[in-house]
């Protein structure tokens, strides 16, 4: 059958109006729907979020939505940023994560970041289950970094009655960007407040450590939810490993990142024994052992037993540690993932490091900062391909200006 051209003039009109109605809709942005604006809204930096919100009313309202809320970081660089508390009075209830970096070297900032924990501490039907707080710039000279301690007390504490429930309370607290002397003080009332307590991470550089083992053990027994720990060895003990291995835990313990340092001279090394029990009890359970410069050298292939299910090892110490890199290879052959250097270049060491990818199947990283011989390169890369495919790497033969990138090749 045959359309007649009274039949083709009568459909003309209808196409005309749907094609009027389509380039309406592509040029009112307005139209799209509130899903799709947010959507493409939680791409956006804030700034430009800000400032694509002022097109139209539609996108304003979508500003608003909670789904974008739900993660902010808040930078306080310069004094205008004091700008951001506006924006957490009107939808800090819907923040889960928070994210603050400080130029510390600046009081007006110090203070900008301080008000922000005081209005986090106020927020009514508080969501918020995770925060992280890094310190850029240089850091003050004497400066205590008592405002900021005061500031996570107040955060961490009982929250008056005067606010309205219910209150999310914290699984995931990092403090290893601030570099404040934290206390017993502060963990305990952490631990007494936010007993879902999941990820907590104090490896902060400090100078001195001052959180005891058994402000740590107790932390351990009230948060049974912990999963991962990561702290300085001697803020550690037997009893804190025993604790992991008891059956009134709702979740076992992950992973355990331990860092040692000066302290260690005359602290208490942790026993094979309770390491092995706790590696029997979980045997998923995985540690990161690391050594900075200033640990002492002997302790080291101390504090190393074969007993401990290292997934990644940290060798920081700038000095020559091949005998400790082939204890890596004997001891981790089964667990080693990462491995860390910063030392010097010798023979044994290219000896050492060519053992270690021998023996060590699971290994995906390696990053070594010194230079090693072409040949030793080569070998690495034959036993493990995948590394120089995902780039997990840092192996170089000739000195090259800092700072030496991961994944990246001479010439590259």
């Amino acid at each position: 059958m045959t359309l007649g051209s009274n039949s083709i003039i009568n459909i003309g009109p209808t196409l005309g109006g749907k094609m009027a109605d389509l380039e309406e809709l592509a040029c009112n942005w307005s139209l799209l729907p509130s899903d799709v604006v947010v959507h493409v809204f939680s791409f956006l930096p804030m700034k430009e979020r800000n400032s694509v919100s002022r097109v139209c009313k539609a996108w304003h309202q979508a500003f608003g939505h909670p789904y974008l809320w739900h993660s902010f970081d808040f930078w306080f660089l310069l004094p205008s940023h004091v700008r951001l508390l506006e924006g957490l009075i009107k939808y800090g209830r819907y923040i889960k994560s928070v994210f603050i970096g400080v130029n510390q070297l600046s009081q007006v900032n110090r203070e900008n970041a301080c008000a922000l924990m005081d209005q986090l501490s106020k927020i009514g039907k508080r969501r918020l289950t995770r925060i992280e707080i890094v310190f850029t710039g240089e850091n003050p000279l004497f400066y205590s970094g008592q405002e900021f301690l005061d500031g996570l007390f107040k955060l961490f504490s009982p929250v008056s009655e005067s606010i309205e429930p219910p209150l999310n309370t914290l699984s995931h607290v990092d403090l290893c960007g601030i570099t404040v002397p934290i206390d017993d003080r502060l963990i305990n009332i952490l631990a007494d407040n936010h007993k879902g307590l999941q990820y907590f991470d104090i490896q902060n550089k400090v100078i001195v450590c001052k959180v005891t083992p058994g402000c740590i053990l107790r932390l351990v027994k009230i948060c049974r939810y912990l999963l991962d720990l990561r702290l300085y060895h001697c803020s550690m003990s037997d009893y804190i490993l025993d604790a992991f291995t008891k059956e009134n835990r709702e979740k076992n313990i992950e992973h355990l990142s331990i860092m040692c340092r000066r302290e260690d001279k005359f602290g208490t090394d942790l026993s094979a024994m309770a390491w092995k029990n706790l590696a029997s009890a979980n045997p998923s359970f995985r540690v990161t052992l690391g050594f900075d410069h200033t640990c002492p050298f002997n302790i080291i292939p101390i504090i190393m037993k074969p007993v401990i299910p290292v997934r990644t090892l940290k060798l920081e110490t700038f000095a020559e540690c091949h005998e400790e890199v082939t204890l890596a290879a004997m001891y981790y052959s089964s667990t080693l993932v990462k491995l860390v250097l910063r030392t010097r270049n010798t023979m044994v060491l290219e000896e050492a490091l060519i053992k270690v990818a021998q023996s060590c199947t699971l290994l995906k990283a390696l990053l070594v900062f010194c230079v090693v011989s072409e040949e030793t390169i080569e070998e690495i890369f034959r036993l493990h391909p995948d590394m120089k495919t995902r780039g997990t790497f840092i192996l170089k033969s000739v000195v090259e200006p800092e700072p030496w990138v991961v994944g990246v090749e001479e010439g590259d």
